[in-house]
């Protein structure tokens, strides 16, 4: 609850920034360009205050004569140039300007990054401002989101991905933005979008919603060019851009294809999502009778029905999975039993659900085990850190115990026990952790130059593991 409060009063401070330097630059004439066009800039910065920067690209044919929609991107590590990379191809084809904060990051709170970030980039471009846009990944979808409800119909559309609206926050009005949704088939945030996608279709908010194969990740470039060329036929439905016929006909096409394979492939329910939005984004705009045949047939079949049912199986399977194991790891950090009992407990239930997910011969029941569990060791890992910052070493070294036994293949989790038990002095256990995240493939030099283990470097395990984490970063370097 203070965690909801604290967010949502952070909001507000960020949305009352971008207002303000929105009016603040409103009336100016943009800068003469002085950033070269057609290139990714990795780290531009603020003219305000240079220890704030953000990575950009400016569509090769960008003046000053004309004004250009711009997308805001906000990764969760800060890492600006990585959505302005993914973006750029669709970028330069719908001729949008890419904006990448590099001083944005999740739990720092980004009120004066983004009020001189908006301040530079409004002064500095030609800037459309009625074509807005924030995308993110994971936290930074969720400052995206934030954004555009806070500062209330600023923003034109929101690219989400990874993860729905800030925490304690409410499902805005429909016309607060056009809301492109999309998350990997693993993303433990998978049900979060495809809940959140629904209810802002029942809200009658244009809503696009987007899957692609894999984790929690920014989305694939596919994808990405996805996104933004349906900004760009939202802006032609707004009246904000000029209509293109033969964009218009190609995407609809694209659309109309895409759907038609979805029914065919047995995905009834994407493809009824998929006919929804075909209908919302062209009614105004060309003849849609058959589309809405097409779909007034499905939405009346019992193969939707079906569908509807399992997903909300496999919805729920995902989350009972995730809750049963962080049930097991908070009652490990609030002592309800005795440790190697609860440690136990989770051991076997990680086996069943490791058998379930290796036994099953549905992908979609795969997939949402794994997300599951994939829920839960963010869970853990989060937790873990959290305590770490707070100087809570034994409550961190629980959770990361538990993050090693959700992903004993992942060298990471094993790693951090190490980290926090070499802290505490209990060097058997660190040592051995350090060697289970090398055998599993640490191939960093400079995580174990961490404070924590400088008691354990005359160590000749230590020594040794230090020496096989070189060899694998000089390999890594080569190939």
């Amino acid at each position: 609850m203070k965690f909801s409060y604290f967010f949502r009063h952070m909001l507000a401070i960020v949305a009352v920034s971008f207002i303000s330097a929105m009016v603040v630059y409103a009336q100016q004439s943009p800068a003469p360009a002085s950033m070269p066009a057609g290139a990714v800039q990795p780290s531009v910065k603020v003219l305000a205050d240079e220890s704030y920067s953000y990575a950009l690209y400016l569509p090769s044919k960008y003046s000053t004569q004309k004004r250009w929609p711009v997308l805001l991107a906000f990764d969760p590590d800060g890492v600006g140039v990585d959505p302005v990379k993914l973006f750029q191809p669709a970028a330069e084809k719908y001729g949008f300007i890419v904006v990448g904060s590099n001083s944005t990051r999740n739990f720092v709170d980004p009120s004066a990054a983004i009020r001189l970030l908006w301040g530079d980039v409004n002064k500095r471009y030609a800037i459309d401002s009625r074509r807005i846009y924030a995308t993110g990944f994971s936290g930074g979808s969720r400052l995206a989101s934030g954004l555009a409800i806070g500062c209330k119909n600023c923003l034109a559309g929101v690219i989400e991905c990874g993860a729905g609206l800030p925490p304690g926050v409410n499902l805005p009005p429909a016309e607060t933005a056009d809301w492109f949704l999309t998350a990997g088939t693993l993303d433990f945030n998978y049900n979060e979008i495809i809940r959140l996608a629904d209810a802002l279709d029942a809200r009658h908010a244009a809503t696009s919603l987007a899957i692609f194969p894999g984790p929690h990740n920014w989305m694939s470039p596919a994808v990405a060019e996805q996104a933004l060329a349906w900004m760009h036929l939202r802006a032609m439905v707004k009246g904000t851009a000029p209509v293109d016929k033969n964009f218009l006909e190609s995407e609809f096409s694209r659309q109309v294809v895409a759907a038609r394979s979805l029914q065919q492939s047995d995905g009834a329910l994407a493809a009824f999502r998929a006919y929804r939005q075909i209908i919302n984004d062209f009614r105004s705009l060309r003849d849609i009778k058959d589309i809405q045949s097409q779909q007034d047939a499905l939405a009346a079949s019992d193969e939707l029905k079906h569908a509807r049912k399992n997903e909300q199986t496999l919805l729920e399977l995902q989350d009972k999975t995730g809750a049963s194991i962080v049930a097991i790891a908070n009652a490990i950090a609030n002592k309800e039993k005795p440790s190697g009992v609860l440690y136990q407990q989770l051991e076997s239930l990680m086996k069943e659900i490791r058998h379930d997910r290796e036994t099953t011969q549905e992908s979609a029941r795969r997939d949402a085990l794994g997300r599951g569990m994939a829920g839960a060791f963010a869970y853990a890992r989060e937790s873990g850190s959290d305590n770490m910052l707070k100087q809570d070493y034994l409550l961190a070294r629980d959770f990361f115990k538990v993050a090693a036994i959700i992903r004993p293949e992942a060298p990471w989790p094993h790693y951090l026990v190490a980290l926090v038990t070499a802290h505490l002095g209990e060097d058997k256990l660190a040592l051995e952790e350090l060697g289970k995240s090398v055998d599993r493939g640490l191939n960093d030099p400079q995580l174990l130059e961490s404070p924590n283990f400088d008691k354990l470097r005359g160590n000749e395990t230590f020594k040794e593991l230090s020496a096989r984490v070189a060899k694998s970063a000089a390999e890594k370097r080569d190939n």
